[in-house]
């Protein structure tokens, strides 16, 4: 795709920003919200600090190789389908993990939403080289990334507290 490609309404590109923004900050709101948590978690469960800290790093690992994957996938099918799918498996884990009875199903579960999560960053960058010209790309990009650490102090804000 080159500049002269780009979609007709130029409007909704600015849509598709504060939507690919919203995505990054729910994704690392979730991803670096255990670590605000920890010491409850700690404490409820019992567990070491090494078993913290393996909870703290679990979903923070797999995209490490998942965001190749997810790459992949986003060079083959629509950054929308792959989102979305990211999205749901991030939703579902978090959700079996809230109900998870021991340490080794909450810890499975949080590598199940480090690999969702990695749809995320390549995916929101590939939105935004869609549907931003080399022009404006930059600024979009910086925007889109700003996500990252809005979604991180948002966690440490909120969830000691839920």
């Amino acid at each position: 795709m080159n500049d002269t490609d780009l979609p007709a309404r130029p409007g909704y590109r600015w849509v598709i920003l504060l939507i690919a923004t919203l995505a990054q900050a729910c994704a690392c709101f979730f991803v670096q919200g255990i670590g605000p948590i920890a010491a409850y978690i700690q404490n409820d469960l019992h567990l070491s600090n090494a078993q913290i800290g393996a909870l703290v790093s679990a979903a923070q690992l797999v995209p490490l190789v998942g965001l190749l994957v997810a790459g992949e996938l986003l060079d083959r099918y629509s950054e929308r389908l792959v989102v979305g799918i990211g999205t749901l498996v991030v939703g579902g884990a978090l959700m079996a993990a809230v109900l998870a009875g021991s340490y080794g199903a909450i810890l499975l579960f949080l590598v199940v939403v480090g690999a969702g999560y990695s749809t995320a960053q390549p995916g929101g960058s590939k939105s935004v080289a869609q549907w931003f010209d080399k022009a404006q790309r930059g600024f979009a990009m910086g925007i889109r990334q700003a996500g990252l650490p809005l979604g991180g102090a948002l966690a440490a804000v909120v969830m000691p507290f839920a």
